[in-house]
């Protein structure tokens, strides 16, 4: 019977020490607030364009204490016009906190208009340097150059 009980304790250590884990992932979601710096394109062909997309951003996160909250830099991406209108668009952002950790993210539209796709986080430095969340994202243009990125996804 000693030996159960033991064992039992044993199993309820080892699912407490586990559960801060399994508790770190969840839902997170928040606001990007960008500012284009320049949107350069390039015509390749009759009714094909290629541009190159700067961009200043703001993360803004539901969660003020999540670890993104308030982060900032910079984000580049490319945009594929096509003669049809589609459009094909990716880049990536680099964030930092105010404590120098940068936060590097790879973004792909997927909607066929440049607006609404996909995110992941790929890790960066100091405290993001294993961080993997994932979401989607959607894009929606405000005054002037400004634009708001709404996003959720799961973060851990």
């Amino acid at each position: 019977m000693d030996t159960m009980r033991k064992f039992i304790y044993l199993g309820l250590v080892a699912v407490w020490c586990a559960s801060p884990t399994v508790s770190l992932a969840g839902k997170c979601s928040g606001t990007n607030i960008n500012n284009l710096v320049s949107w350069d394109p390039s015509e390749i062909a009759k009714g094909t364009t290629l541009a190159i997309m700067r961009a200043t951003s703001v993360s803004v996160s539901d969660d003020p204490r999540a670890a993104n909250h308030l982060i900032s830099g910079e984000c580049i991406g490319q945009f594929l016009i096509t003669p049809d209108g589609k459009t094909v668009a990716s880049g990536s952002c680099a964030r930092r906190d105010k404590d120098g950790d940068v936060l590097n993210e790879e973004w792909v539209a997927t909607d066929g208009t440049g607006n609404k796709g996909t995110w992941k986080n790929v890790g960066g430095t100091g405290k993001f340097s294993h961080t993997r969340n994932s979401g989607q994202f959607e894009f929606s243009p405000l005054q002037g150059k400004m634009g708001a990125v709404r996003w959720v996804g799961n973060c851990q």
